[in-house]
This record gives structure tokens, sequence and C-alpha cells, in this order.
């Protein structure tokens, strides 16, 4: 079946936002999603008894101001986002403090770290790209004398990027998006005004796939594909389990560990190398071991996000976001959803007899952190998740050393998603690659 001008492969915020971004230019898409409905891997559930659950946590940097945000408006979409969160408070001696009280920093130390973000604010495009292949680590080393404004920067990059240890964080990431965070500050009053679609990330995705649709976009949901085809002239196919397809462009708006599995080795069009070389990036991104629970009443009612550069008894940071402190219509009446993860490598996350040990420790330090956790746990899933954000924000793996949105050497293929080129984390990174790819796509096209 050649009907199409363009087949996407995948229906998360990438592949949504290029599929509605060509519609509304009045290409024929199609779009090809294995899964029953829209979103990847940012979805939203019902759950019987009021609850709406995440596909875990969906914070959006910048919130309205954002590239997911950008994004929606140029399909013709807009959502309402929840209150702001409103800063992150840290775990210390059996209390949540937050970042001022934590740090307790000296007059010298405020007036450092306030120089130090205003060169953030001014740091050249150019100087950004440099750091993209240092570590965050390195770049703390030459940059920072204090050792509390190191560990400040530690906890906020790891934070930004669910990466465990600041020598795997790129530098010119947390850069990046430190300086948007503070330009979109500047203009809101509100730091980094992080929010997230009212009522569940699937809000979003959702107004995307009806946007598409709307757009003439054309969707096969619970469609496997199981192979692709390139071509350096011509077709390419798209071999699913019932039917095969071709077009002269292919989007594959999938994460790198499932589009790897589409191509084959002996593919003669497929540059030399290059297959091997994105096998090799399969691991290369965020994972986690904690729990998702809900909860009868609020463990904590501040609307910020909890964390701890090592959890007691466990040794890996914390990562704690209570989405019924920004979001009332996702649980039933004063009841509480919580997303609690500890921040490891894929490794770990794969290591059963790692997790079981993990799980154990963790849920006993949370008892200590809530008390009265256990009696008022409604539901509880104990979870591992590997490919938490895409592509992981490693040195050499950021801004241009991404892979791109396009190949030049099979014209026609296509790719979009948080593990092709775009800056930000999670959906951010997904929009504005998505964004790219789209404006590649209608360049090649002459529109």
């Amino acid at each position: 079946m050649s009907d199409y001008d363009v087949i996407v492969v995948g229906a998360g915020i990438g592949g949504l936002g290029v599929a509605g971004l060509l519609g509304r230019k009045g290409i024929k898409a199609l779009v090809l999603e294995k899964s029953k409905m829209p979103g990847g891997r940012a979805k939203t559930r019902e759950l019987p008894g009021g609850w709406r659950l995440d596909s875990g946590t969906h914070c959006v940097d910048n919130g309205d101001k954002s590239a997911a945000a950008q994004l929606l408006k140029k399909v013709g979409k807009e959502i309402a986002w929840t209150i702001p969160l409103e800063g992150v408070m840290l775990y210390d001696n059996g209390k949540w403090l937050n970042t001022a009280d934590y740090y307790n920093l000296s007059d010298k130390e405020k007036k450092d770290l306030a120089a130090f973000e205003n060169s953030f604010l001014t740091m050249p495009q150019d100087e950004i790209d440099r750091l993209d292949k240092v570590s965050l680590a390195q770049f703390i080393k030459e940059k920072v004398t204090s050792p509390k404004i190191a560990e400040y920067f530690s906890v906020i990059g790891m934070i930004q990027t669910t990466l465990s240890k600041p020598e795997i964080i790129s530098a010119g990431e947390f850069v990046a998006i430190f300086q948007e965070q503070l330009k979109t500050g500047k203009k809101s009053g509100d730091f980094g005004n992080v929010k997230m679609p009212l009522g569940g990330v699937g809000k979003m995705t959702g107004a995307q796939a009806a946007a598409a649709v709307e757009a003439g976009v054309k969707f096969e949901y619970a469609t496997s594909v199981k192979k692709v085809i390139a071509s350096k002239s011509g077709m390419i196919k798209i071999i699913t389990e019932k039917v095969e397809y071709s077009a002269k462009r292919v989007v594959m708006a999938l994460p790198i560990w499932e589009m790897v599995k589409l191509f084959s080795d002996d593919d003669e069009a497929l540059p030399k190398g290059w297959l091997k070389h994105m096998k090799t990036l399969v691991d290369e991104t965020s994972a986690s071991i904690g729990f998702t629970l809900g909860a009868k009443k609020a463990l904590f009612t501040e609307p910020v996000y909890l964390s701890a550069w090592k959890i007691p008894g466990v040794g890996l940071p914390l990562q704690i976001f209570l989405h019924t402190n920004f979001d009332k219509t996702i649980a039933p009446p004063d009841h509480m959803i919580a997303f609690i993860g500890a921040c490891c490598t894929p490794e770990q996350a794969r290591d059963e007899k790692f997790c079981k040990e993990v799980w154990g420790k963790f849920w006993e330090t949370l008892q200590k952190m809530f008390p009265g956790l256990e009696e008022n746990v409604v539901w509880k899933y104990d979870g591992n998740m590997v490919g938490i954000d895409g592509l992981g924000r490693s040195p050499g793996l950021t801004g241009k050393y991404r892979p791109p949105v396009f190949m030049k050497e099979v014209p026609g293929l296509y790719f979009a998603g948080d593990c092709y080129t775009g800056r930000g984390v999670g959906m951010n990174a997904a929009a504005n690659s998505a964004m790219l790819c789209a404006e590649k796509i209608l360049s090649d096209m002459g529109k």
C-alpha cells in the first residue's frame, strides 16, 4: 500500500507532533501504533474508583511556555495546566527542608551562586555546544569551589535528567535547560514554571491525536511493525503483522531501543556501521526503581518536588512527585497519587535481585520519611523502569551530537522523539524533535 506521502511509526509525542504538523500542510500521512491508544510513554489510564494514573512522572519544564505547549499551539490545540511546582525540598535527618535551609549558604556562597546562575543566562550558544561533550561533574569542578553549591547543581542535574551521577550528565544540556528556565522565570516570575497537563498527560497526547485526525491524518492502532526496509531511491517498506506498506518518506518515531529492532544488519541501503552504532546507544538512557501508589490522604501537602542526593539505607538519588498536590482531578477527594523513584543505571533496574533488595530497604525508609504511610496505602505498584527520558542527556549525546532527525544517506528516512535532535527533557525534547523533523520533511518536499 502506497497511498500516503508519509508514514509515521509510533504515536508518542514525537510521532503525533510530526503527523499533526504535516497534516495541517495538506500532507497525506498515516500513523502506525502498536498500542490501542496514542501517547507512547505518555499515557493516562483510568483505574477503578476514580483514579487517573499517568505512565510515570510527566513534569513539563516551562509549562504553558514550553516546547510541548508550543507544539500543541502549532496544531491548533491548547490544554489546561496545573498550578506550578514551587521548588524542591530535600530530606535530611528526618526532616524535609527547602533548599535555602538545607544548604544554608554563607553570604559569599549566595553571591557566588547568583553569579554562576547569571552566567548561565548569558552563556552564548557556541559555549553551550562545547559543553555538550563535558560532564556536569567536570564543569562543576572547574567552576565551583563550594561543596554545597556543587551538590546543589548535582541534585538539580539529577532531577532534570533522571541520571544518577553528575559524571554521566551533559553540562551543555544542563546549562541549556537551566538557561531556558531562567529566561521563562524572568518573564513569568516563577523559576522554571514547571507544570503538568491538568487531568493527566493523556490530555496532552489526546489533544495531539485529535488535532492530527482533524488534519486528515489516518491512524492504525494495535498495529505492530515487524520490519522496515530502507531504500536509497524509491519506496521504503514497512511490514506489519497483516499488511505491507510503502512510502517515499517514513518517520521512525520510536525510542532507539525499539527502533533498532525493526532494521536488519543486511539492509544494504543503510550506511555501513550505522545500525551497529545505534545499538550501542540502547542502554544510554535513564532508569529508576521505586513505587507508584495511591493513598487515603496526603503524605505531604506542599506543591514541591521531593528529593535527596542519597536515600538513607539505599544510597541512590531520590525523586518523589506527589501528583495530586498539583492536580486534584486525578484521584478521589482528599486522596493522593505519588510517584517515588530511586535513580539508577539500566543494568541495576534489570537486575531482579538488586531490585528486590532496593524495594525492601526503600520501603522501610519511606515509612520513616512519611509516618503512617503503610496504613494509608490504597494500592501500590513496585516498579523498575528503563528508558524514562529517552536517550540519556550524557556527554557527547546532547545538542548537535544527538542522532539527527533525518538520514542524509537514505533520503526519505526520518526520526522523531526524545532520542533524537531536540533540547530539553522528556516531552519537551520529543516536541522539539517533532518540530525539527516536520520542518525538514516539508523543506525536502518543497512545501
